[in-house]
């Protein structure tokens, strides 16, 4: 005897697939299709939003550290001067 949400739960993971590919396209150069050809089943696309995620948060720590060196390059004579007035 067939499951009867057996339909709902292939739909259901069709529809997740689909809106996964969507957002992997929008954060990627890559096409939808090209990302079904290259990522055919749900582990690997959520595989690739791991990594993604993982690139995201390094380049925003690096980002943020070179904004810290500019200024601090930027504010180092002042710094300086300050010491020395103080020590």
């Amino acid at each position: 005897m067939p499951n009867r949400f057996s339909e709902i739960a292939r739909e259901s993971r069709e529809r997740t697939n689909a809106e996964l590919e969507e957002e992997l396209a929008r954060l990627t150069p890559l096409t939808q299709e090209k990302l079904s050809k290259l990522f055919p089943r749900k582990s690997d696309k959520e595989e690739l939003a791991q990594l993604m995620a993982i690139v995201t948060a390094a380049t925003e720590h690096n980002e943020k550290v070179a904004a810290l060196r500019k200024n601090i390059d930027q504010l180092g004579g002042a710094v300086l001067k300050v010491l020395g007035a103080v020590l």
